[in-house]
């Protein structure tokens, strides 16, 4: 059994973003498998998430992790997702819709990958935040960014955000921002 390293204090503002832009996010199919892989990672790795926001063309989120290391904990959900989408692209019927999406991701994938497998840029942006304050302010504007976009009129309204009463992540996100109380 692999040892568990020890949890870390530090909260993290994070950015996945698709390869290309692709605005996959907007189909309840590949939404449902982001959920399930933020789920999984939850549970079985340790992730705590405190607020998200699933935008058409990325994932952003404050997290830290139980244990083990947060980059390696998204690595792993990066590598689930991009298998999951794959392969329902892969497998489904091709339609206009996703069709294109697997030229986009050959074309803007990561070159260190085998072709056609990764769905995710490469790089993930990670941020520590110190402060309550950048702690506040970055929660604000995960749960206001779908407003900002247009994509609804109230943050409260965009049902795959933290802001939402029903979010889907609703169980699985931790109450209190403050990593130090």
């Amino acid at each position: 059994m692999a040892k568990k390293t020890r949890k870390s204090k530090e909260l993290y503002y994070v950015e996945l973003r698709l390869a290309g832009g692709v605005p996959l996010l907007v189909t309840p199919i590949f939404i449902q498998k982001m959920l399930n892989g933020l789920q999984w990672c939850c549970e079985n790795r340790g992730l705590r998430i405190y607020d998200y926001s699933i935008l058409p063309d990325r994932i952003i989120m404050i997290v830290n992790t139980a244990w083990g290391s947060a980059s390696e904990v998204l690595e792993s959900y990066k590598s689930f997702t991009s298998k999951a989408v794959m392969l329902i692209l892969r497998k489904g019927k091709a339609n206009l819709q996703t069709s294109w999406m697997l030229t986009v991701f050959q074309e803007f994938g990561p070159r260190d990958r085998p072709e056609g497998i990764h769905i995710w840029e490469s790089e993930l942006f990670m941020q520590i935040l110190f402060k309550q304050d950048e702690i506040d302010e970055c929660s604000e504007r995960i749960k206001n960014r779908a407003v900002n976009l247009g994509l609804a009129a109230r943050a409260d309204h965009y049902l795959n955000c933290s802001a939402h009463p029903r979010n889907p992540l609703e169980g699985w996100i931790v109450e209190a921002t403050d990593p130090w109380s």
